[in-house]
């Protein structure tokens, strides 16, 4: 795996201490990556790694805590892509994290612009590096993302939200574990969209 993040199993969300136990190599290599950072502010690779490991430690995170995760590793990985934009898989992270942050709002007309966004992402990294198959894999798995996405508000508007999501001031979807579980387990394609880990591993 490229940056300072490891290949890792799906965490058993009922086990706390393995979440407990990823969470701390997670933060730790957050550590590392800021100090990178504060060594060379110009290092596009350290704040691609940030943003990499930030958008990991969302999933292990619940409410409002989550989506603040996510809006920092989108900023550190902006960062990256402004000094190097031909960072192929900064490009691809970054894609994920907008998927995510599209995934915890209701609003389709806002979710839509960021999946937008990430459709780009994925196809200038496709781009760069033509021969990778994840990069198309990831590209395809695109092309469902604004109808999962519909799926899920409906679900929620029909049984009046679910256990774990509720509503943010901003009009976020503010998930849970139960509400992370539903997203994470509703299919190839949604893993796909929203497990950074299928689009930075190998």
């Amino acid at each position: 795996a490229p940056g300072c993040t490891a290949k890792m199993d799906t965490p058993n969300m009922q086990d706390p201490r393995q979440v407990e136990q990823i969470t701390q190599v997670l933060q730790e290599a957050c550590t590392q990556a800021r100090h990178a950072v504060e060594l060379n502010p110009n290092d596009h690779g350290a704040y691609a790694k940030w943003g990499e490991v930030l958008l990991e430690l969302s999933m292990m995170k619940t409410g409002q805590e989550a989506v603040d995760t996510i809006t920092q590793s989108i900023q550190k990985l902006e960062k990256s892509l402004e000094i190097y934009p031909d960072n192929a898989n900064a490009l691809v992270v970054h894609a994920s994290a907008l998927n995510a942050r599209a995934f915890l709002q209701h609003d389709s007309a806002v979710a839509q612009e960021l999946f937008d966004k990430s459709k780009a992402n994925f196809q200038k990294a496709l781009r760069l590096e033509p021969d990778n198959p994840r990069y198309k894999e990831l590209l395809d798995a695109m092309e469902k993302a604004p109808e999962l996405h519909a799926q899920v508000v409906a679900q929620l508007q029909a049984q009046g939200g679910v256990p774990g999501a509720k509503t943010g001031e901003d009009g976020d979807w503010i998930y849970d574990w139960i509400g992370w579980g539903i997203l994470i387990v509703g299919g190839v394609t949604l893993i796909a969209v929203l497990n950074n880990q299928q689009a930075v591993v190998d």
